[in-house]
């Protein structure tokens, strides 16, 4: 078993690959809806892109929580955040400079797409059943080691 500061690196090293992963949200009733997703890890968040017309980006604009999921039961990565940034992909800057240059692709050549700046509250970090326990590598926006 890993202990939090192997999985701290870890963890650290998936962000850092720009991944895929499982983006979770909930519309105002509660309702979930999930969706596959790219983001780009900036050091401290996670940046994300979705059409503005979509559900995804209706629940995030009223229930700014959400979960996302990477990696697969022998190795998974489970973050709970909050959206502390979105605007039109246009008018994004910076951060849609550097969601292109990590993952390949430019929001801002689409019509009408928005991006979604995610803080991470909790992330756990388990490669199978035996790690389930002490999972938390970070709780509330802080890292445990």
């Amino acid at each position: 078993m890993r202990d939090t500061a192997t999985r701290k690196t870890d963890v650290l090293a998936a962000l850092q690959k720009q991944g895929d992963y499982w983006l979770g949200t909930a519309d105002a009733t509660g309702r979930p809806h999930l969706i596959a997703c790219s983001a780009w890890w900036d050091g401290s968040s996670l940046v994300i892109t979705t059409r503005g017309a979509s559900a995804t980006a209706h629940n995030l604009t009223d229930n700014p929580r959400v979960k996302l999921a990477g990696g697969d039961p022998s190795d998974a990565l489970v973050i709970d955040a909050d959206v502390i940034y979105s605007g039109a992909a246009k008018d994004s800057g910076e951060l849609a400079e550097g969601f292109k240059s990590a993952m390949g692709w430019d929001p801002r050549d689409m019509d009408g797409w928005m991006l979604f700046q995610l803080r991470p509250t909790r992330i756990q970090a388990f490669r199978g059943y035996d790690e389930i326990e002490n999972r938390d590598v970070m709780v509330r926006s802080r890292w445990l080691v």
